[in-house]
């Protein structure tokens, strides 16, 4: 099992593929299989690293509340256990915040930043529905099978849900192999309750590609609009037919916007 050790925890990954690194964060309760739609694609253009976050999967617990901060340091740790000078960086949801976090403290590690369905934090950010939230909190602090199905309009669109079961039931299936405990789970959920990183995107040097999904009504896409406002010249791509598991229900359109974009950086 491939690990690299940060911090004194081991931190699993997987590399894929040749060429420029593009380092992929998941979010909330998620680990690197959940990256199955965007590996096989991306990696025939980049060196495709991805990875288990803090707690999660097959990666250690450090212990003690986690910040976006130590996740973002945590990530660096691994781009310096693998001799990766500078990478490109893609984040989806409380992963696009750890990129953030990234792009913003040590900028001249970040070539290319690419922020999916995700939000600057704090009081700025556009929160979804009382609804949506008590949904996503009962799943988060009970972590029970029933609290998850419950939840899950909050991830998927409704017309996934309804006339897509095998996309659902492929991203449950992964999920089932290494699942998050609500310990952990809530430890996740208070780092990114903490975090606010809204005054400091104008510091953002990499070009940006901010991927919305106007179906998501977990983290609503007017946060997007936000991002792509405040992030010096950033480009806003907004992908239809899903909700906040866009990269999972749209998979073909996601990767094709994240390959034409970083594909034209120079390195």
């Amino acid at each position: 099992m491939p690990t690299v050790t940060v911090k004194g925890q081991p931190i699993y990954f997987e590399s894929h593929g040749q060429g420029f690194p593009l380092v992929l964060i998941r979010g909330l309760g998620s680990n690197a299989d959940h990256w199955y739609a965007q590996v096989p694609d991306l990696s025939a253009h980049f060196r495709v690293v991805v990875f288990d976050n803090r707690g999660i999967g097959r990666s250690g617990d450090p212990g003690g509340a986690f910040t976006i901060q130590a996740m973002a340091e945590d990530t660096v740790g691994l781009m310096d256990a693998l001799e990766i000078t500078q990478a490109h960086v893609l984040g989806v949801s409380m992963g696009g915040m750890i990129a953030q976090a990234i792009a913003v403290g040590l900028p001249q590690r970040v070539k290319g930043l690419v922020l999916v369905v995700t939000h600057c934090g704090g009081a700025r950010q556009v929160r979804p529905t009382e609804e949506i939230a008590r949904l996503v909190g009962e799943m988060v602090t009970v972590g029970s099978p029933e609290s998850r199905i419950k939840a899950l309009p909050a991830f998927f669109d409704a017309a996934t849900l309804r006339s897509q079961p095998a996309c659902v039931q492929t991203y449950a299936a992964v999920s089932l192999k290494y699942p998050a405990d609500e310990k952990i789970l809530t430890r996740q959920f208070a780092a990114i309750q903490g975090f606010d990183l809204y005054d400091r995107l104008p510091a953002i040097q990499a070009p940006t590609l901010v991927l919305a999904s106007p179906g998501d009504v977990l983290i609503p896409p007017a946060n997007s609009d936000l991002l792509a406002s405040r992030i010096p010249h950033a480009r806003l791509v907004s992908i239809p037919g899903g909700g906040h598991q866009i990269l999972i229900e749209q998979p073909q359109a996601c990767n094709r916007a994240v390959i034409d974009f970083l594909s034209a950086l120079p390195v």
